[in-house]
């Protein structure tokens, strides 16, 4: 599992990012989050 930090999750990439991690549940894991 791949632990992800994701910076600026409002934005149309960070939005698209989230869509990709959430159909990957068993490759990916947020550790921070950041709006």
């Amino acid at each position: 599992m791949q632990q992800i930090v994701i910076f600026g999750s409002t934005g149309s990439i960070g939005t698209s990012t989230l869509d990709v991690l959430r159909l990957h549940p068993d490759k990916y894991q947020i550790f921070a989050l950041t709006g």
